[in-house]
C-alpha cells in the first residue's frame, strides 16, 4: 500500500513539473533596445523592432506603451502588422500566428522641437502572463542630440513674461522661433542685442522658444511662461 502511495505521489510531482515546465516565454523582441536619432527638422522618425511568436501556436497578446520621458513638443505612436496607430492610443490586442513576426515600432514626432525621450512597451500573452517581453526604446538617448547645445550662459527673462521677453547670451543670435506645447511655431523673431521680444498678443501657457545662430543651428531650446 506504501510503495503504491508512493508511485502515485511520484507520478503526481512529474506531472506538475512537466506541465509547469511547459509554461516558457516564446516571445522575442528584437533588437531591444531600439534606439533612433532625432533631429527637430525631421518629421517622423521609427525605432525598429520585430515581435516574434516561437511557439507552435497562435496567441494573442497586448501591447501596452508606458511613456518615460518624452519632450515637450514632441508626439508619439505605435505601430505594428496592423497599424499605426494614433499617438493617444496606450494598448491594443495583437494576434500572432505559430512563428509569425510582426513589425512593433515606436514613431516620434517631433514638431520642430529638438529634445529626447524613452518609451517602454510590455507585450503579454493574453492567455498566460507568464509569457511577456518588455522592450525599451531609446530615441536621442545612446548618443548625443545632433544639435548643438551651449552651457548653461544663455538667460531669459522676465519669466514669466507678460509683455514681452529679453535673451541674454554670448552667442551672435539670428532667429528666434518660439512654438507652443502642441510643437506649433507662433512665432518667428530676428534677433538683435538687447532686443525686447513681444509676446503679448498670445494665450497664456507654457511656450518654448528656440534660439538659432547665424548658420541656422540651434543654440539653445528654453521654456517661457506667458501670463
Amino acid at each position: 500500500m506504501m510503495k503504491t502511495l508512493h508511485r502515485v505521489n511520484t507520478f503526481i510531482f512529474l506531472f506538475v513539473s512537466c506541465t509547469l515546465g511547459l509554461s516558457q516565454v516564446s516571445l522575442e523582441l528584437t533588437p531591444n533596445p531600439a534606439a533612433a536619432s532625432v533631429l527637430a527638422t525631421d518629421n517622423d522618425v521609427p525605432a525598429k523592432a520585430s515581435l516574434t511568436n516561437n511557439s507552435d501556436h497562435t496567441i494573442n497578446v497586448r501591447w501596452v506603451r508606458r511613456i518615460m520621458e518624452l519632450s515637450m513638443g514632441w508626439q508619439t505612436a505605435v505601430c505594428d502588422k496592423n497599424a499605426c496607430y494614433i499617438p493617444s492610443i496606450d494598448t491594443m490586442l495583437l494576434e500572432l500566428g505559430a512563428g509569425e513576426t510582426s513589425n512593433m515600432d515606436i514613431h516620434i514626432y517631433p514638431n520642430g522641437v529638438p529634445g529626447k525621450s524613452k518609451i517602454e512597451l510590455t507585450i503579454t500573452d493574453v492567455d498566460d502572463s507568464d509569457n511577456k517581453v518588455v522592450g525599451m526604446y531609446l530615441f536621442n538617448q545612446t548618443s548625443a542630440v545632433q544639435e548643438q547645445v551651449r552651457p548653461d550662459d544663455v538667460k531669459i527673462y522676465p519669466n514669466p513674461a507678460t509683455e514681452y521677453f529679453k535673451v541674454e547670451t554670448r552667442d551672435v543670435l539670428a532667429k528666434i522661433d518660439m512654438y507652443n506645447i502642441v510643437g506649433d511655431r507662433v512665432k518667428t523673431f530676428y534677433a538683435y542685442r538687447n532686443k525686447r521680444y513681444y509676446v503679448d498678443d498670445l494665450p497664456d501657457g507654457l511656450y518654448l522658444v528656440r534660439l538659432m545662430d547665424v548658420n541656422n543651428r540651434v543654440i539653445k531650446t528654453l521654456r517661457l511662461n506667458k501670463r
